[in-house]
C-alpha cells in the first residue's frame, strides 16, 4: 500500500470551461466575463486543494466467469460485469486506488451558492471536477509505472457506478483500501465524502488494453508500447 501526498495539480482551463457547458469547437463561446471568472476560480482552487491518493495491489485467487466474481487473496471478493470479465481475463493482480482533493473546495462552493454567487460557484465546482480527474489519472500513472517495472501491462480502469458496474461494489474497495488514511468516508448510499473523490480498479498482467483513456497524457511509463501520443 502506498499513500501519495503533496501532488501539484494541473488545471486545464478548457476542461474547466467544458464542464460549464462551453465546448472546444466553439459551439457555445464563453464571454469575457465567464473566462475571467474561470481563471479566478482556478487560482482560488489551487489554494483549496488537499490532494491525497492511496493505492494497493492484491493477488487474484480465482476469477469465476460463471457468476461474475473475483476472489482475492485477502478473503474478499468483487462482483463484476461481463465486459470487465472479458478484459480481466488472464490477470493475476488487481490494483485498487482512491484519491481525493479534500473538502475545502466543496465547502467554498457551498458558501458561494449560499451567497447567490452562482457563476463563481459553478466555475469553482468545475475546477474541482478537473482537479479530481487529474489527481486520479496521476495515481493511475504510478500504478502503470510500477507494472512496467514488473514487466506487466495494465488493463483500463473500472470505477463503481460507471458503465454498468454496480455502485454497491464501492464497499468492497473500501474494505481493501484504508480510505480513512486519506480522510475519505463512504455513506450508506455508497457515495464518497469528500465528494471530489474517485476510486477505481486496474488489472495487472501481460494483457493488451482494448481502450485507453487520457491518463496516457500524464502516465510516467513513457516507453509503454500502448501509449498514445499527444
Amino acid at each position: 500500500m502506498k499513500i501519495i501526498k503533496n501532488i501539484k495539480l494541473k488545471i486545464d482551463e478548457e476542461e474547466v470551461l467544458r464542464y460549464q457547458g462551453y465546448s472546444k469547437n466553439k459551439v457555445k463561446n464563453p464571454s469575457e466575463v465567464i473566462l475571467q471568472i474561470a481563471r479566478e476560480e482556478i487560482t482560488r482552487g489551487h489554494n483549496l486543494f488537499e490532494p491525497q491518493g492511496i493505492y494497493s495491489s492484491t493477488k487474484i485467487k480465482q476469477i469465476s466467469f460463471s457468476d461474475g466474481r473475483i476472489n482475492l487473496e485477502n478473503g474478499l471478493h468483487l462482483e463484476i460485469n461481463n465486459s470487465m470479465l472479458n478484459l480481466l481475463r488472464g490477470t493475476s493482480y488487481l490494483a485498487f486506488g482512491l484519491s481525493t482533493i479534500g473538502n475545502h473546495l466543496e465547502e467554498k462552493v457551498a458558501e458561494l451558492f449560499a451567497k447567490n454567487e452562482y457563476p463563481k460557484a459553478i466555475a469553482l465546482d468545475a475546477v474541482g471536477t478537473v482537479a479530481a480527474k487529474f489527481l486520479s489519472n496521476y495515481i493511475k500513472s504510478l500504478v502503470c509505472q510500477e507494472a512496467k517495472e514488473q514487466n506487466l501491462q495494465t488493463t483500463k480502469h473500472f470505477s463503481p457506478g460507471s458503465g454498468d458496474w454496480d455502485i454497491h461494489q464501492q464497499k468492497n474497495i473500501f474494505q481493501i483500501i484504508p480510505a480513512d488514511k486519506i480522510g475519505v468516508k463512504l455513506t450508506e448510499s455508497y457515495m464518497m465524502v469528500p465528494k471530489k473523490s474517485l476510486s477505481w480498479v486496474i488489472g495487472k498482467e501481460i494483457i493488451i488494453p482494448s481502450k485507453r483513456d487520457d491518463s496516457c497524457k500524464i502516465c510516467l511509463a513513457t516507453n509503454c508500447q500502448f501509449r498514445e501520443t499527444f
